[in-house]
């Protein structure tokens, strides 16, 4: 994944370097070209054409006619951001989150913007202060609703756009906010968890295709003994069950299933655990 990063931050710099020769005026980059110049998913239900450089101006009479380049009238606060090596600026990446809520829906938005936030440290670009803060003081933009809805289901250090969708399907499902990448102890080494209600031990892991390859089928395997071991119970997500709403309402309906159910084990046991430690105590 890093490696696509680079490559495609590379492609968005040569051509915006290449449409800024083509104009005296400071060219100021955002839209889809800052989203790949940051690292964050292409949404799929984006309205914003591929094939040109996006710029914004904060008023109508700053647009130019530049070859290759469209020109954006953004109302919300200038925050750019340029190395001494490029020719253009770029939008801050909260600023490019913010772009991008006029021109896509709100999942596709908590994607963006969880990708911002990554686990890893070197594609976080971002934090959730940072762009709930940019939204703050920016009252007037275009899709500022949108930012709105979508910042309840962003969430820092994620890996990857589907976790962003697993943790905004479990949230509207009632369930409660997972808490992602969560951390269990395993003897000498630990576990990290996509999706974790620690309060029940149910955890939601999203299987890739990588998961299909031997080596991993065995240490996944080994990993998951060790987890029901400490009392976890983990349910395997794929790509399939948010492929279809008939799926994604039946995988919703086994994750309150499962969820409800360790919740009641949990305070049923609790609830006899406490006599118990009294009667010790005594």
């Amino acid at each position: 994944m890093q490696s696509n990063i680079v490559a495609n931050r590379k492609m968005e710099r040569d051509r915006c370097n290449a449409s800024a020769r083509r104009t005296s005026a400071p060219l100021h980059v955002g839209y889809l070209n800052a989203v790949r110049y940051w690292g964050a998913p292409i949404p799929g239900d984006c309205d914003l054409r591929d094939d040109t450089v996006h710029v914004s101006v904060p008023k109508s009479p700053m647009r130019k006619r530049v070859a290759g380049v469209t020109f954006h009238v953004f109302r919300g606060m200038e925050s750019y951001r340029k190395q001494d090596y490029e020719r253009f600026w770029v939008a801050s990446p909260a600023m490019t989150w913010a772009q991008m809520a006029g021109h896509c829906g709100v999942e596709d938005l908590a994607a963006i913007g969880s990708a911002m936030l990554s686990r890893d440290t070197r594609r976080k670009v971002a934090t959730l202060a940072e762009l709930r803060e940019y939204v703050e003081n920016s009252p007037r933009f275009r899709g500022r609703k949108n930012c709105l809805a979508a910042l309840p289901y962003i969430t820092e250090n994620t890996d990857s756009p589907p976790e962003t969708q697993l943790f905004k399907a479990l949230k509207d499902a009632g369930l409660g906010n997972p808490s992602p990448n969560h951390r269990v102890e395993l003897d000498r080494s630990y576990a990290l968890l996509d999706m974790a209600y620690p309060d029940c031990k149910v955890a939601f892991e999203y299987q890739g295709y990588h998961h299909a390859e031997p080596d991993q089928m065995m240490a996944d395997a080994a990993r998951l003994n060790r987890l029901q071991v400490r009392g976890w119970v983990i349910v395997y997500v794929t790509a399939d069950d948010f492929r279809t709403p008939d799926a994604r309402r039946s995988f919703m309906a086994l994750a309150r299933t499962m969820v409800a159910r360790q919740r009641y084990l949990a305070a049923f046991c609790k609830l006899w655990q406490t006599p118990v430690a009294a009667n010790r105590s005594q």
